[in-house]
């Protein structure tokens, strides 16, 4: 059975706020990361890699959990 357009329209902006929230959630880890850095210096950014794979994991966990279970 099709599903309604309604339900596809909802569908639709479930799946388009992950990606915002991923953007969102990604940016806020960088800008951390570069305050981190600016506060604790050293040789290389490494609260900024830190922080950013820790907000990419973070998102993807965010994805995965929210993928259809079908």
């Amino acid at each position: 059975m099709a599903d309604s357009p309604e339900k596809n329209d909802r569908k639709f902006l479930r799946f388009a706020s992950l990606g915002v929230q991923m953007a969102v959630l990604i940016y806020a880890g960088s800008e951390l990361g570069k305050y981190l850095d600016a506060k604790y210096p050293s040789d290389k950014n490494w609260y900024t890699m830190i922080c950013i794979l820790a907000a990419v994991a973070i998102s993807f966990y965010q994805l995965i959990k929210e993928m259809p279970k079908d």
